[in-house]
């Protein structure tokens, strides 16, 4: 009996001492515990998700054709990630950066990686139904000697911004929806400046695109039918004076 009470007495009297946690103080101890343990697995789970994204990243880039543009949209993954990835391999010279979430795989080289041309970074910023145009578009068919210092692209609907060597004109949203090839924008932005950009007499040019057409390269009723969107007096008149329906 003596000895229960001596440790009843030291139990409380440390509980005195030190400060017994009651039930609320045990509560706050255990909720401060899950709390630091969720973080610390939150934690786990992002550095976990940054290095699959790596790997996937890597992956992929590795499975792409040389001379291939990469875009981080294709990766079903957290865009951050991804673009750091592909930061990360471009700093390594396995990649080369066009803009923001656009990269060429090329070849390689003793230089380093080689990168795409002008004209190519630009279509691809571009999109579907873009092309050459002006200098661009004239030497695309072959109709000067010039080469352009700077590629010019149509752009069909919204603008975009122009990666480093291209500029871009503004065109009519009809060239997407019809995916104009790069050889039919050509000829139809040949059509709109006439001999502005060409060497040779216009005669020639329209044996270029009359060549063009009976080779199947471009669609002469597409281009008809888009003429009639450019709402272009000229345009329209040089095309029906090609006489192209007689002669394909």
């Amino acid at each position: 009996m003596v000895g229960a009470g001596v440790e009843v007495g030291v139990h409380a009297g440390l509980d005195v001492f030190f400060g017994a946690p009651d039930d609320e103080g045990v509560d706050q101890l255990v909720g401060r515990a899950a709390v630091g343990a969720e973080v610390g697995f939150e934690m786990f789970l992002i550095q976990f998700s940054l290095m699959s994204t790596a790997q996937l990243v890597r992956d992929h880039v590795a499975g792409v054709p040389e001379r291939s543009f990469v875009s981080s949209s294709e990766l079903n993954a957290p865009p951050h990630a991804v673009d750091c990835e592909l930061s990360r391999l471009s700093v390594r010279r396995e990649l080369v950066r066009i803009r923001k979430g656009l990269y060429w795989k090329g070849s390689r080289t003793r230089a380093g990686m080689a990168g795409p041309s002008a004209m190519q970074a630009g279509l691809e910023v571009a999109g579907d139904g873009a092309g050459p145009a002006e200098f661009s578009a004239a030497a695309a068919l072959g109709l000067t000697t010039q080469i352009p210092s700077v590629e010019v692209v149509a752009v069909p609907g919204r603008r975009r911004v122009a990666p480093r060597g291209v500029r871009f004109v503004l065109r009519s949203i009809e060239r997407r929806i019809r995916h104009l090839s790069f050889v039919e924008v050509a000829v139809i932005e040949l059509l709109l400046d006439g001999t502005r950009f060409i060497e040779v007499p216009w005669s020639r040019a329209a044996e270029v695109v009359a060549q063009h057409a009976r080779d199947g390269s471009i669609r002469v009723s597409v281009i008809a039918e888009q003429l009639t969107d450019e709402r272009h007096l000229a345009a329209r008149d040089r095309w029906q004076q090609l006489g192209l329906r007689e002669r394909v």
